[in-house]
């Protein structure tokens, strides 16, 4: 209710394979990124959850009945609005965020995935950060202390007469926060670029290219003391431009296929395959380590692929997993067997019925 151009729906989202229909700026990508916030209570496509209210409406509220595998049906409700966002389980609220993470988990894949490869390091962070996050309560609760004590820390660095007690209570949280991070970080990239190399590589066929992904440490201090030294050695410089210049929140990866970089020299449908591969890579490893088959959310993602690339799409989707994808188009008559339930939409409104039909 009263999300982004939704005033009211109530769409049945049963089935394994369902296909929103529709054509530009009608709502499809809202419906999917109302999905979305269902696994990490953020949205895929801003970081302002203000956005997300129907311009002119004060909140937002969006209810869900879900069924998870072993764990029967819930009900969870998440309401958006000036103080921030609630979320109740079951009628319980959630108090912390990290207590609800990942326990309903979809992957969402769009268009503006492209930016993991080819925007800024912040684009590459937030997609990772989000991810471990999602499989890791140890991991978010250090990214969190981490941001904390570095806004801190930033502070501090506007006055160059603050002196190394102030600096200190701070830097040593940030260290020991930065230990896991980084620790975390490049136990999930080795993971991540082993799988989404194979994903890559089907994708690729017979073209036969391959994948690799790396950490680009800003820091390189492999534990919490070294890092501690490098945050006392590094606070001159820090103080003449007031800002922390090395650590976690620094941090880059970089995606190679066939050895190159391949923001730099992969074609456009090298690049979109090799996002593509990382979100499957992603889905994959969640499935694995939570024992949960999370939703699959596609966005109108295959129309820059060529049709073997979206054939080979399907076929590193497992046919048990439910997805929800959207289109300007009729459904593909080739995406291994899926039976497709259609919804359309329209202004903001969804129906099972096709523009010009009635079902009977």
């Amino acid at each position: 209710m009263n999300f982004r151009n939704v005033d009211f729906a109530d769409i049945p989202l049963g089935e394994l394979s369902i296909w929103v229909c529709g054509a530009n700026a009608q709502g499809k990508t809202n419906l999917l990124e109302a999905l979305g916030l269902l696994s990490a209570a953020r949205s895929f496509r801003t970081q302002k959850l203000s956005s997300l209210v129907r311009f002119g409406q004060n909140s937002a509220k969006i209810i869900f009945g879900v069924e998870r595998e072993g764990s029967g049906e819930s009900e969870i409700e998440m309401t958006i609005g000036p103080a921030g966002r609630k979320i109740s389980v079951d009628g319980e609220e959630m108090k912390k965020l990290g207590d609800y993470i990942g326990k309903f988990p979809a992957v969402a894949m769009c268009s503006d995935d492209i930016k993991i490869l080819r925007g800024s390091p912040e684009n590459r962070r937030r997609d990772l950060d989000i991810f471990i996050s999602s499989l890791d309560s140890e991991y978010f609760s250090a990214l969190r202390k981490y941001h904390s004590c570095l806004a801190q820390r930033n502070a501090l660095l506007k006055d160059a007469r603050n002196g190394e007690d102030l600096f200190l209570p701070f830097e040593r949280q940030m260290a020991e926060a930065a230990e896991i991070l980084e620790r975390k970080r490049a136990e999930f990239l080795s993971l991540l670029s082993e799988i989404a190399s194979k994903k890559y590589s089907a994708l690729a066929g017979e073209n036969g290219d391959s994948a690799s992904i790396c950490l680009k440490s800003s820091c390189g201090a492999p534990d919490a003391a070294t890092f501690l030294a490098m945050l006392k050695s590094g606070r001159a410089e820090d103080f003449s431009f007031r800002s922390t210049l090395k650590g976690p929140h620094r941090d880059d990866f970089a995606i190679h296929i066939d050895s190159k970089d391949a923001r730099l020299y992969a074609s456009e449908g090298q690049q979109r395959s090799a996002v593509l591969a990382i979100k499957l890579a992603q889905f994959q490893i969640f499935k694995e380590k939570s024992g949960i088959s999370p939703a699959l959310l596609c966005d109108d993602i295959l129309g820059e692929l060529d049709s073997m690339r979206r054939e080979a799409f399907w076929k590193c989707v497992d046919a048990e997993t439910q997805v929800v994808a959207t289109s300007t188009c009729p459904p593909p008559s080739t995406s291994q067997g899926r039976k497709w339930k259609s919804i359309f939409v329209s202004g903001g409104g969804f129906s099972q019925e096709a523009p010009g039909e009635r079902i009977l």
